[in-house]
């Protein structure tokens, strides 16, 4: 009797270890399967035309898919990548498919309208009415402030009979009221979105912007050069620092 008992705790081990081996053989599997220790981090593929795309996804051993063109955004070529999914940055298994939002090849062109002795805030009606986008702002010497005496696209002066492509970049040449000097305005704590039009209120321009994070739509301004207060010259320039909160380590 007391033999069979030890032979059932024999019986019981023998079964105990050759689950725990069919567990790890099996573990084993799958994780070569999936390639779980295999992990790639997804490339910045924005700006990039899709030859490069191709060239870029195929040395990470990944796969890319056009799902839909975007409005039309001047700051990237036709056909250049708007934004991705997955994100750069983001860990993937070889082979993941990444959805590309690319820029629209097709060109579309529209009447530039009539802006000639309009105000700033006119102008800026139109241009957005007619999908034109305000560019910069400069100021020569006229007896009426901010009234648009001509424009430029490409640096080119633009006639009331031209066509120009959607979305395009207009500067405005303004009036200056034989004013020289503007205060600059606080801009802190105010999201990205919104500084060109407090900072064109004032006459004044966008300089470069200083991202250290990735979504600029929620990124705060914590610092700008010049300061608040600071005298500028009409049609200057304003850099500015953003992050996700006004306070900067």
């Amino acid at each position: 009797m007391k033999l069979n008992f030890k032979f059932q705790i024999f019986l019981l081990l023998i079964s105990i270890f050759f689950t725990l081996c069919f567990f790890k053989v099996v573990d084993f599997g799958l994780k070569k399967y999936t390639l779980h220790h295999e992990i790639i981090t997804v490339p910045d593929l924005i700006g990039l035309n899709i030859l490069q795309v191709e060239d870029t996804i195929l040395e990470y051993g990944l796969r890319f898919v056009i799902i839909d063109s975007a409005a039309y955004n001047p700051t990237y070529s036709r056909g250049a990548v708007l934004s991705h999914s997955p994100k750069s940055g983001s860990e993937v298994k070889p082979g993941r498919k990444i959805y590309l939002t690319t820029n629209p090849t097709a060109v579309h062109f529209i009447s530039f309208p009539e802006l000639t002795n309009k105000s700033l805030r006119q102008s800026f009606n139109l241009l957005e009415n007619n999908a034109l986008i305000v560019g910069n702002l400069y100021y020569i010497d006229h007896f009426a402030k901010d009234v648009l005496i001509f424009a430029k696209y490409d640096n080119q002066k633009i006639s009331n009979r031209d066509s120009l492509p959607k979305f395009s970049i207009i500067d405005l040449y303004l009036g200056n009221g034989f004013e020289t000097e503007v205060l600059v305005p606080n801009l802190i704590g105010l999201s990205l979105k919104d500084i060109k039009q407090k900072l064109n209120n004032f006459s004044l321009n966008v300089g470069s912007v200083n991202l250290e994070v990735n979504d600029s739509l929620s990124s705060i301004v914590y610092k700008q050069v010049p300061e608040f207060n600071e005298k500028l010259t009409l049609g200057s320039f304003v850099s500015v620092w953003s992050n996700d909160s006004i306070i900067h380590e």
